[in-house]
């Protein structure tokens, strides 16, 4: 979660490992029907741990992004940041 505040891919959903671990995956972040599952952690580590959760609970169509949010940040391309609002 830390991360995802910090930056995160344009319209990505926050799992977290141990939530997966403990939870599996919630429905709000299951992904619509016939589209792949993309993890995306900040290195990649983590996304590999997940896939085998993931298959584990009959998921298939799961890729990982290769190097992760590190990768992603010095290929250059665009994150997606979220602020607070101000009361």
């Amino acid at each position: 979660p830390r991360e995802y505040r910090r930056s995160h891919i344009p319209d990505a959903v926050s799992a977290p490992l141990s939530n997966l671990l403990s939870e599996g995956l919630a429905p709000e972040s299951a992904p619509d029907a016939g589209r792949p599952i993309v993890l995306v952690c900040r290195s990649g580590r983590r996304s590999r741990r997940a896939v085998a959760v993931l298959r584990g609970l009959g998921h298939e169509d799961i890729r990982v992004l290769e190097g992760g949010m590190l990768a992603w940040e010095s290929a250059g391309l665009l994150t997606a940041v979220e602020f607070a609002a101000e009361r």
